[in-house]
């Protein structure tokens, strides 16, 4: 440690940075093979070691296990944020930690919002998973920053790129892990913050591996990539940028009430109940949207099954916000996205040359959650990242994407008239 003190500002920097990775690294493995031990013993699967998507152990689990989970769920979501915002220190957001960087996250606070965000999702909450890490790599960069007694502009970028590279250790996706850290958490662009964005991502990925293994998130049926699709892509992606407009809408107002009101603790009980009701017959809208997701890049879901879960799935992403619970929006985009371009695809083929539901499914996660999140460029990347398709597959989603941000932009100009 005092190695690190004692080395020039600049190497310090990026001896940071790389320790900054590490823990981010960390951070991902110790949070994904937690959410797992949730999950199978949630709803009862894969606990001899065996490999079972969570989509087929939730399918398996009966209704009534689904609907008593999900009820605990949502007294673990009610109780354990309102005890933490009833007790703890206030929690910091990623955004605000930003602007008073030398103080960072709260330690022990962030730690068990961490953990009841990671315990939720993996009971079936319908919100993502993605911050957990994000947050608990940046409180780790907090604990470094204050021992090591870092500059508020270097403490700014190792805060900005734990959190870029938390994203990348859990999704083994280290390029979208640093688009994100610039397009998002910094929201500038230059060779100093590329570089220690690129670093950050790339060191916490290649720990994360150790761990987890270098996984493909979602293998498309065929990703096929011809004319139709082309043609698909730009009337779709007007459709998806509306619809991602709308869906952000639905969430401005949320949660009804403050998180420390008693009220919310008996409220979120209610809404995940309904919830459970709901997975009874649709159980894939459980967990952040990877089960979704699945289903339709891998051509397993038909147009009418494809407008169910988008329906479904937006229902329940709205009751868990609505009584408090936190989570991302990243994945649950996605599916929103994927399901609405399975319907369309499968409209479209009644009438013109056919569009392949998986790659239609492809373009509609990517354009949504382009518009819904506000980063198109992370968000192409991430689409090709996490599937690995061909990157001549760059074609129809910047189209589609390009369509979505403008019809985005005209329904925005048209609520603001």
């Amino acid at each position: 440690m005092n190695l690190i003190k004692q080395t020039h500002p600049a190497s310090r920097l990026w001896l940071s940075l790389i320790m900054v990775g590490i823990g981010a690294g960390i951070a991902g493995i110790t949070l994904t093979h937690l959410l797992h031990f949730v999950q199978h013993h949630a709803f009862g699967y894969a606990l001899n070691g065996e490999t079972v998507p969570f989509r087929v152990g939730v399918e398996e689990a009966s209704g009534t296990r689904r609907f008593v989970v999900l009820l605990l769920c949502g007294l673990l979501a009610g109780g354990g944020w309102y005890l933490l915002k009833r007790f703890g220190r206030p929690l910091v957001s990623l955004k605000t930690s930003l602007g008073q960087p030398t103080q960072g996250l709260p330690f022990k606070e962030t730690m068990c919002h961490v953990f009841l965000q990671i315990a939720t999702v993996g009971m079936g909450s319908p919100l993502g998973r993605e911050t957990a890490p994000r947050e608990m790599s940046a409180a780790l960069a907090s604990l470094w920053i204050r021992r090591r007694g870092i500059g508020a502009d270097d403490a700014k970028l190792l805060l900005a790129c734990a959190s870029g590279a938390g994203l990348a250790a859990v999704y083994n996706a280290p390029l979208a892990g640093t688009l994100f850290t610039l397009e998002v958490m910094l929201c500038l662009w230059n060779a100093r913050a590329a570089a220690a964005a690129l670093l950050t991502s790339a060191v916490a990925v290649a720990v994360a591996r150790l761990g987890l293994g270098d996984e493909v998130q979602y293998h498309l049926a065929e990703a096929a990539l011809d004319t139709p699709l082309l043609l698909w892509a730009v009337p779709a992606g007007a459709v998806f940028g509306v619809l991602a407009v709308w869906f952000k809408r639905s969430t401005e107002r949320l949660p009804l009430w403050p998180r420390d009101s008693r009220r919310n603790v008996v409220a979120a009980v209610a809404a995940f109940g309904m919830i459970g009701v709901l997975a009874v017959f649709f159980p894939d809208i459980l967990g952040n949207g990877k089960a979704g997701n699945q289903l339709a890049f891998g051509g397993l879901i038909s147009g009418a099954g494809g407008l169910d879960l988008f329906a479904v799935k937006w229902l329940a992403v709205l009751l868990a916000l609505a009584v408090g619970t936190y989570g991302g929006l990243i994945t649950p985009s996605m599916m929103l996205g994927s399901m609405a371009a399975v319907t369309l695809a499968s409209l479209w083929n009644v009438f013109l040359p056919a569009v392949p539901s998986d790659a239609a499914a492809l373009l509609g996660a990517a354009a949504f959650l382009a518009v819904s999140m506000k980063m198109p460029v992370t968000a192409l990347v991430f689409a090709l990242e996490i599937t690995r398709v061909s990157p001549a597959f760059w074609l129809p989603l910047t189209l589609c994407t390009a369509s979505a941000l403008w019809a985005a932009r005209l329904a925005e100009r048209e609520k603001a008239v």
